[in-house]
């Protein structure tokens, strides 16, 4: 997970844009594996977890964006189950 980090945290850095008066927040889901293999799922064990998004449940992670009204990224963050 680390390894992928560093990158894209310099992807949104090079993104970043200024704070202004109008900013929305989303976030999506970023699935690692459907929901029947969570059981044999070894490669994210720990980081990854499970959650109910909009459409369904998912075994993952989440992206939550901060974006202001011109389309800019102000903020991004990934959680994983180390953060909850």
């Amino acid at each position: 997970m680390s390894t992928v980090l560093v990158p894209l945290c310099s992807y949104f850095a090079s993104l970043k844009s200024e704070h202004i008066d109008i900013e929305f927040v989303d976030s999506t889901s970023i699935k690692v594996c459907h929901n029947l293999r969570i059981n044999r799922h070894k490669t994210l064990v720990g980081l990854a977890y499970r959650d109910k998004g909009t459409m369904s449940w998912f075994y993952g992670f989440k992206l939550y964006l901060i974006v202001n009204h011109q389309g800019g990224i102000v903020a991004a963050k990934v959680y994983s189950h180390e953060c909850t």
